[in-house]
């Protein structure tokens, strides 16, 4: 699993929410990159130069009304690449997640493999995969662009999306009845004091305690249906706060055998890991983002915890 939940010093933009970074963590101020949509404009062209193993390089081309077309810098590349891919977007089609994973180029940390998920099919991957993998797919009209470090090779890679949104799932998908559906949101001046997990070789249930001044609340158990395992309580400190999610997906065992559910799970926070609860078994996600962007998570589950996904707020 990739476990790379820090966040690279990308200068904060008004009403974006930067989602990353995989890959490196650091780099001086020539390795850092940055695309962005401007208004009215719609990503028609990605330029992918990668080899069996690694990316080299991105360009992006833009439209605007009239037909005026923009193409960004090359970042990356530095030496050159090897085989140039174009990713070329219907007029209709837009992104809504990418795919991808995190190599080695000694001595470098890269990105060895990416994808761009749309409204209408998968682009790639491009590069090679690794075990070391992640996902993070989003709503539709929810890009705005594209970040990260990059040198000899893309080094990283961030995302920026608009606010409010959500991200995610991880986990089942729909269909699914109403009953199904669970969403916890903290409201505007709480703060998240604990998450109760119940956990065996999956996560059977989650419950989330926000608390502002001497106001508590406690929302209802998402999961569960049947009772769980072991129980364990996350209490977070007063100037703790989640920066991100790592997990698994996995099939249940036993009598609700067959179901594809939440097999672990951990909250990264600004102080540590808390976790993993459940078997880390199955398909790993990671999602880190910045500070102060976190607003709850949503999701499916009935016996178990089937998904889940996080809301995230922009920060200015």
């Amino acid at each position: 699993m990739a476990g790379v939940l820090q966040n690279v010093n990308i200068k904060q933009r008004a009403g974006f929410i930067p989602v990353g970074l995989w890959g490196k963590q650091s780099g001086g101020p020539q390795n850092e990159w940055s695309f962005e949509l401007d208004q009215g404009q719609r990503l028609k062209k990605i330029i992918i130069d990668h080899g069996d193993d690694v990316i080299y390089s991105l360009m992006f081309t833009t439209e605007a009304a009239g037909g005026v077309v923009n193409t960004s810098n090359k970042f990356g590349g530095w030496n050159g690449g090897q085989t140039v891919s174009e990713v070329t977007l219907d007029s209709d089609e837009e992104i809504v997640g990418i795919k991808g994973s995190v190599g080695t180029k000694a001595p470098y940390t890269i990105i060895s493999s990416l994808s761009f998920v749309t409204n209408k099919t998968t682009h790639g991957p491009f590069g090679g995969a690794t075990s070391s993998e992640f996902s993070l797919p989003w709503e539709n009209g929810s890009l705005v662009g594209f970040y990260g470090l990059a040198g000899y090779y893309i080094d990283g890679i961030g995302v920026y999306l608009r606010q409010i949104l959500k991200i995610g799932t991880w986990g089942k998908t729909l269909p699914a009845g109403p009953q199904n559906n669970w969403s916890f949101k903290l409201e505007p001046t709480y703060h998240l004091t604990k998450i109760t997990t119940d956990h065996g070789d999956l996560i059977y249930s989650l419950m989330f305690t926000a608390q502002y001044g001497d106001l508590t609340y406690t929302s209802e158990k998402m999961g569960g249906w049947n009772g769980g395992e072991n129980v364990s309580e996350i209490t977070f400190e007063g100037d703790e706060e989640i920066n991100g999610i790592s997990g698994t997906i996995a099939l249940s065992r036993g009598t609700y055998a067959g179901l594809t559910v939440v097999s672990s799970i951990s909250f990264m926070t600004n102080k540590k890991t808390h976790g993993p609860f459940g078997d880390v078994r199955g398909t790993p996600f990671t999602v880190p983002w910045n500070a102060g962007s976190f607003a709850g998570f949503y999701g499916l589950a009935g016996y178990y915890i089937d998904s889940i996904g996080v809301y995230l707020k922009a920060t200015n």
